[in-house]
Formats: C-alpha cells, structure tokens, sequence
C-alpha cells in the first residue's frame, strides 16, 4: 500500500530571517528557471479547488484553509506549506483576503 503524502506546514521564520514577501520567496526558488512561482490573491469567502503539481504555498496575508484528500490543513499568514500533486480545495476566511505564493520546480524538459 502506497503511504499518503502529507502536507507539511511550517512558520517562515524557521526558513529565512528576512520578511515575507513574493521577493524573499523568489530568492529561495533558484535558479528562477527551474521553478514557477506566482502570486494569487483571492477574495474574502473565495471557494477554489483544483489539481495542482506538488510544491509549496507562502501565505503573504489572510487565512485560508486548504484540503488535501482527506487533510485539513488552516493556514496562517507567515506559514509555509509543502503540498503533494493532486486535487485540493481552499476556502478563504470571511474577514480579509488571502494574499498566497505558490512555487513549484518545473519538469526538467521546461528548465532548459
């Protein structure tokens, strides 16, 4: 039986002592064309689901909650959460947007 891929989800700060920013994260995905990364921002009560390849989503602000399978990840601004490829759902706190960077390597044959 295959294990499931957890998502992993850790504070920024743990990984850089600048502030957070679509900037600081950049500098962490080198070299920049082996890596996409983007900026999403998305409204307050935004309901969004998908398929996305496995990476990592920088919460620049907001709080959203974002469900893997059967995971349940909330999220904070400052947090950093490692993701596994698949489908996935975020639903945005009511309160405040929610500001994310999304960063992913690219397959090798879009990294020439």
């Amino acid at each position: 039986m295959m294990e499931p891929k957890q998502v992993t989800v850790r504070r920024w700060s743990e990984l850089s002592s600048k502030p957070l920013s679509e900037e600081s994260v950049r500098a962490l995905h080198v070299p920049a064309k082996k890596y996409r990364v983007s900026v999403s921002r998305y409204s307050p009560g935004a309901n969004i689901s998908g398929e996305m390849r496995a990476g990592a989503v920088y919460l620049l602000a907001g709080h959203c909650q974002m469900e893997f399978g059967t995971q349940v990840v909330p999220l904070a601004a400052g947090d950093v959460a490692e993701f596994p490829a698949g489908s996935f759902r975020t639903l945005v706190g009511r309160e405040a947007e929610c500001v994310v960077v999304f960063a992913w390597e690219l397959p090798a044959e879009f990294a020439r």
